[in-house]
């Protein structure tokens, strides 16, 4: 039942994309293309949903693998991108993240016979679920950095393009990136906080690298918010902090994760 689920979830992505790319560069007028519907949407959420479910608890404790980490930060990006466009116009940003969401539930699918089970306390449930909402939401900083980036590089050399046309100006996309940078910093600094208070060796359970890079991506990121405040720091500054930082993350996160399960074939 799973797999199918997954599999429907995974469809519901590349549907809700191909709709989105349509909209955005297909041969008709944008307003006479419909946007991806919001019911399309919900469903294919609450598959995904119930497949992280079924894929976290099939252990007794919490499978935290790689594939599973992943669909998990995937689903929390989604939620997030499909909340912000409710009220941001931000359809653009499907042509992207439904496919990452969609590769993310094909993993998923392949077996790969590695399980991370942990037992469930409380201290460490909390962790989890904090460092992920964090990552999901840095991720979509890091998203909207990149289509920032982008944008203003097609205004300083006076091109245009259809994906110009449906995104908000980028002025809207600015003060959205630095209210993403913000959450994602304070939860990023409960996960850091609550991820001390049950560590007992970090080198024996195999977090020294995710915390070392975790705690320099959190450093960026205050760096960041603070030089916006006293300095006004924003542009091309916040853009290339918003993307180092993530990218740090990535690495502590996911490439700890890869390294061990898929190139040393030990899961801890």
């Amino acid at each position: 039942m799973s797999t199918l689920f997954n599999i429907l979830s995974l469809t519901g992505y590349a549907i809700i994309c191909g709709m989105a790319f349509r909209q955005i560069f297909g041969k008709r007028k944008k307003k006479n293309t419909p946007r991806p519907p919001d019911g399309l949407i919900l469903l294919t959420i609450a598959l995904h949903t119930f497949v992280i479910f079924y894929l976290l608890t099939e252990t007794d404790g919490l499978n935290l693998n790689l594939a599973n980490t992943l669909s998990v930060t995937a689903l929390v990006t989604v939620i997030i991108f499909w909340l912000t466009s409710v009220q941001n116009s931000l359809d653009g940003f499907y042509i992207v993240v439904m496919p990452i969401a969609a590769l993310c539930c094909g993993i998923t699918l392949i077996p790969t016979g590695v399980e991370q089970a942990a037992s469930m306390t409380a201290p460490l449930l909390t962790h989890v679920l904090l460092s992920v909402i964090a990552y999901g939401v840095l991720a979509v900083a890091s998203l909207q950095a990149l289509f920032m980036a982008y944008i203003d590089r097609q205004i300083r050399y006076k091109r245009s393009g259809p994906l110009l046309e449906i995104m908000p100006p980028l002025q809207q996309l600015e003060t959205l990136l630095f209210r993403y940078l913000l959450v994602g910093l304070l939860l990023l600094t409960a996960s850091l906080a609550s991820g001390f208070g049950y560590m007992e060796d970090m080198f024996a359970q195999h977090v020294a690298h995710k915390t070392a890079f975790s705690v320099i991506a959190w450093l960026l990121l205050t760096v960041l918010m603070l030089g916006h405040h006293f300095f006004g720091w924003r542009g091309r500054i916040a853009i290339r902090f918003s993307l180092i930082a993530f990218v740090l993350l990535l690495i502590g996160f996911i490439g700890s994760k890869f390294v061990l399960e898929v190139v040393l074939n030990n899961p801890v």
